[in-house]
């Protein structure tokens, strides 16, 4: 499997461009993106980081195409001329400074064919988000919640990777990612998905994307994450049920400074 995904990842990061310009070869690229979000599923963290680092460079040219495609280049005095600026950054905590598409026809033609795969690529990111290095309370390898006091260096750089990645695909399609990060919330208030891991990998993905909305969608999407959580804290019983949703929403809390 490690192989498959060395192998996918690697034609594509080389000849995707290639690829991509080949109308005739469109069905055996979707295939190929569609082997590696399912090997991206498997539990095996070696396996998930060769992934992870084809979808990062994936998003981020996207997101640049992006930002070139959907207006005139800006520009800023420099001296006694103009210089084009650079594209924005995709932590910019300024709506107006990156493109947030909804309408298709003005979208291009590349992001077009990336579509149903990059909402693949959000569900599996939001399942599986790293741990940050902000987040102290655990659950150890016996199920008890603890404190914990040692760095896990792996984790922490495997969750930035993560972070930089779903926050590129947050600015391609935010309504996408808000949707699938609602609905699995609401999966864990009917018990459907309810467990530890899944509520805090979810929680850990939507501290991760701060600023990545406008301001008032990012006010009116936390509204409901919070509600829902301050909800599932009252209804389980149990300490360390409770400790786990309260430190869940103490840590997204502290990610947004704007609401």
């Amino acid at each position: 499997i490690q192989n498959m995904a060395l192998f996918i990842s690697t034609i594509l990061k080389e000849h995707g461009t290639l690829i991509e310009s080949k109308n005739d070869l469109h069905t055996s690229l979707l295939e190929a993106l569609h082997y590696l979000v399912l090997i991206s599923e498997v539990e095996e963290k070696e396996i998930f980081k060769i992934c992870l680092e084809y979808w990062n460079s994936l998003a981020s040219d996207l997101y640049r195409e992006v930002t070139s495609y959907s207006g005139p280049f800006q520009f800023k005095r420099s001296g006694n001329g103009l210089v084009r600026c650079p594209p924005p950054s995709p932590y910019s905590s300024n709506p107006m400074s990156y493109p947030m598409l909804q309408n298709n026809n003005a979208i291009p033609p590349a992001r077009q064919l990336y579509l149903a795969i990059l909402s693949k690529v959000r569900v599996v990111l939001i399942s599986h988000m790293a741990k940050p290095e902000e987040v102290l309370v655990v659950e150890n390898d016996q199920g008890e919640v603890v404190r914990e006091f040692m760095r896990d260096t792996d984790a922490i750089n495997l969750y930035k990777t993560m972070r930089e990645t779903l926050v590129y695909l947050t600015h391609l399609d935010y309504a996408d990612t808000e949707q699938i990060m609602t609905e699995k919330l609401h999966n864990q208030v009917n018990g459907s998905e309810w467990s530890w891991k899944n509520l805090n990998t979810l929680c850990w993905a939507i501290g991760s994307i701060s600023g990545a909305m406008h301001e008032e969608d990012e006010k009116r999407f936390l509204v409901t994450v919070i509600k829902d959580l301050l909800g599932l804290c009252e209804m389980k019983r149990g300490k360390d049920n409770k400790a786990i949703i309260a430190s869940n929403i103490m840590y997204i809390v502290g990610q947004y400074p704007r609401f």
